[in-house]
């Protein structure tokens, strides 16, 4: 009986620190090589932020493009291999949001809007200092593979 009890108790303890790993090992965030980002951001008619971290490990930016009235910009970034993507919209635009929506708090009282699934995608839609922001993920299987937390996280990585 005491085996029992201890095999049990081993096996929960395994569980739940396999659990604990996996939920710290999706909070991290990447690194990636934003040079062309900065450089064409440089061309828009307002100073904006572009984002620090990605979701995803081996992420380059794979487009990147000012619009012609130099009112926003549009970048996307990849990871080729593993085929995720996601866009990193910047403009004086308001975009449209579609799909139900969650206000959420992104760092020092910045309200932003979360859209956790709409036609394959999800994204995170906010304004600062009368620029808007919208970083989208478009999912392989579930939307649940970048998390509300880890958005907050990349928006939040913003300088």
């Amino acid at each position: 009986m005491k085996k029992r009890k201890l095999l049990l108790f081993g096996g929960m303890t395994i569980v739940l620190l396999l659990a604990v790993g996996w939920s710290f090992g999706n909070m991290k965030l990447y690194d990636y090589d934003k040079t062309i980002v900065i450089e064409q951001a440089k061309d828009l008619s307002f100073q904006s932020k572009l984002p620090t971290k990605v979701p995803f490990d081996d992420m380059a930016v794979s487009n990147s493009m000012v619009k012609p009235d130099k009112e926003g910009m549009t970048v996307t970034i990849s990871n080729i291999p593993n085929k995720e993507h996601l866009d990193i919209v910047i403009s004086k635009e308001i975009p449209e949001i579609k799909g139900k929506n969650e206000r959420v708090e992104i760092g020092q009282g910045i309200e932003g809007q979360f859209i956790s699934d709409y036609s394959g995608k999800r994204s995170l839609v906010w304004q600062e200092n009368n620029v808007n922001y919208q970083i989208i993920y478009y999912y392989k299987f579930t939307p649940k593979e970048v998390s509300k937390s880890k958005f907050i996280k990349i928006a939040e990585s913003f300088e």
